[in-house]
């Protein structure tokens, strides 16, 4: 999927112009929304030096290791009384152990999801445990908020007490659970789910929102180990290859970590990945005075590579409007390989996008010093704009009338 399809502006605007890390995902989300976002722990929650060693002195757990033991001290959900807790995982069942936190949004926006995710497979050999490490009366404080926006029907949850209640919701405040799972497998983000097989051993590693194909197939005895096991490293190996990329990064070796990057580029098959790093790149070169030369140049690059998707040529081309108007870049040849590029992409665009690309390039002539089209370009957009978008476009149509008179 496209990286940046169903950005907003606000959002494209934070993604563009900051080093993001989780903006490249390598696990198929296509946006920063809550249900694919994953969350770090807090300084304050981050392992003592004995559990860390603990979890560095245990072999790696991953795809195929036989899944560790549970000793959970506190089983505060049971499904309503259908399940009973867990120490060894019994074979011929199936678990899917997940890591959550009451400060973590994703978490939050995972629960519905989870419970009927439990009740889906509660007769079919499936029990759900969901550990945090946080004492248990922060966790039973939790339960008790009511959850926003809750319907009004009879059966509907109101409360997080009542919407767990499909599964095992425990706490383990000594963190023997995070250390064996999260610190053993390398697992840094919340929420983290692991799906335990039919033999006890781990299956899948990831987002419980992204877990229902591999549960199904478990379920099921048609789940590949192996070839998800492949996959599962790759993955890993693209993560420290961020990592080590950010570290670059973050220490300013702009020289060094621009030529890992055109490496990743050169190396990469898959279009989509080449062009994740070809827009990385392009955000570091936009903040390096030194590469002004360059940028417009290797933005076409970018652009002429997905030429064809005209909103995700909207998209980049509108951070570039934004950046400039706000004074981050000046940048006049860049804005020229913008405005081209959105030409173009105003003259494929379906009729749903076109008000919002036409917005684009009439920011664009504006900025480039041409204040007739961009009028002429605007007119355009109000025309064909949604009702959501209409009120905005003609406050800037009126803007550059404005602009056109002469008035401050």
């Amino acid at each position: 999927m496209i990286l940046f399809r169903g950005l907003n502006r606000p959002a494209l605007r934070k993604l563009f112009t900051g080093l993001v890390v989780s903006a490249l995902s390598f696990h198929g989300a296509a946006s920063l929304s809550a249900q694919d976002a994953k969350e770090p722990k807090p300084a304050a929650q981050q392992p003592s030096g004995q559990e860390e060693k603990k979890a560095q002195d245990q072999p790696l757990l991953t795809i195929g290791s036989k899944a560790p033991a549970l000793d959970v001290e506190h089983w505060v959900q049971n499904g309503n009384g259908k399940f009973k807790p867990v120490t060894k995982f019994e074979d011929g069942k199936v678990y899917v152990v997940e890591f959550w936190a009451t400060w973590c949004g994703p978490c939050i926006a995972s629960m519905p999801h989870l419970a009927e995710t439990q009740k889906q497979y509660a007769d079919k050999g499936v029990q759900l445990i969901s550990i945090s490490d946080e004492d248990l009366e922060t966790v039973e404080t939790f339960l008790k908020r009511e959850i926003e926006g809750a319907g009004d029907g009879a059966d509907t949850p109101k409360t997080y007490r009542q919407l767990t209640s499909a599964y095992c919701l425990t706490t383990d405040p000594d963190r023997s659970s995070e250390t064996d799972y999260m610190k053993a497998a390398e697992q840094n983000g919340i929420p983290t789910a692991f799906i335990v097989g039919k033999s006890g051993q781990i299956e899948w590693i990831g987002h419980p929102m992204e877990m229902d194909e591999p549960l199904k197939s478990v379920v099921e005895d048609k789940w590949d180990r192996t070839a998800y096991l492949a996959e599962f490293n790759r993955q890993r190996e693209e993560q420290v290859q961020m990592q080590k990329l950010f570290t670059l990064l973050n220490r300013g070796k702009m020289d060094d970590a621009m030529k890992m990057l055109d490496e990743l580029i050169e190396k990469k098959e898959d279009a989509q990945a080449k062009m994740q790093f070809q827009m990385l790149k392009l955000q570091v070169m936009l903040q390096q005075d030194e590469k002004k030369d360059e940028v417009a140049g290797f933005a076409k690059t970018v652009l002429d590579g997905i030429a064809e998707d005209p909103m995700m040529i909207n998209q980049i081309c509108w951070a570039f409007v934004e950046m400039s108007e706000a004074g981050r870049i000046d940048n006049p040849d860049l804005l020229k390989t913008a405005l081209a590029a959105t030409v173009n992409a105003a003259e494929k665009a379906e009729a749903e996008s076109k008000g919002a690309i036409l917005d684009t390039l009439a920011h664009l002539y504006q900025l480039t010093g041409e204040l007739d089209k961009a009028i002429e370009t605007q007119k355009k957009a109000v025309e064909v704009a949604g009702d959501e978008m209409k009120e905005e476009l003609e406050a800037y149509l009126k803007k550059l009338e404005d602009e056109k008179a002469g008035k401050k």
